[in-house]
């Protein structure tokens, strides 16, 4: 009779341990992941903790309207490209200064291409104006000039009045929820 008590005992014990294990790597992995307003998740290799480091990872910083928006498919993968009407862009010291390209001049009326990758609905919406974090594509061809926001979404802001709000605020990332341009009052 006391080896079954201690066994008992042990199993219960060995099922709490599992138990706790399981819930800590769902926690885990919950945090790890991160979500982001609009549906966007992942996780990504850096998170931002001020301004000046996203624009060192960052080629150009622009704001600009949202003119047109198509869906591209390539080897079962998907990918919103916005065309942004750039009109303004605003310049930080430390804008490229963690690429091998540096910085990338972009000018006041261009028109460029923004990527966004994945299944999830992109965060750029037509007819929006943005304040934009950008880093270079990287890929080859006629698509070697576009540009990805920097940290998928931390280097995406919205037009709010006369500032300009964060797309995702629970990204993970540390940075302002506001931020004010000179010269772009709406």
């Amino acid at each position: 009779m006391d080896q079954s008590k201690a066994i008992g005992g042990s199993m219960k014990r060995l099922g709490r341990r599992v138990a706790f294990t399981t819930a800590l790597v769902v926690a885990t992995s919950l945090v790890a992941t991160g979500c982001a307003a609009g549906g966007q998740s992942g996780s990504r290799h850096t998170l931002y903790d001020d301004l000046d480091s996203l624009a060192r990872d960052s080629s150009t910083i622009v704001v600009g309207s949202v003119r047109d928006q198509r869906q591209e498919t390539s080897a079962g993968f998907s990918s919103t490209i916005s065309t942004v009407e750039v009109t303004n862009s605003p310049a930080n010291p430390s804008l490229g200064s963690n690429l091998d390209s540096g910085a990338v001049p972009v000018a006041v009326g261009e028109m460029i291409q923004v990527r966004q990758d994945g299944p999830e609905p992109s965060v750029l919406q037509s007819g929006q104006e943005y304040l934009l974090y950008l880093t270079p594509s990287m890929l080859s061809g006629e698509e070697s000039t576009h540009f990805f926001i920097t940290g998928a979404v931390a280097g995406a802001y919205v037009r709010n009045g006369d500032d300009f709000t964060r797309v995702a605020v629970d990204s993970g990332d540390q940075l302002p929820e506001t931020i004010s341009i000179a010269g772009t009052e709406g």
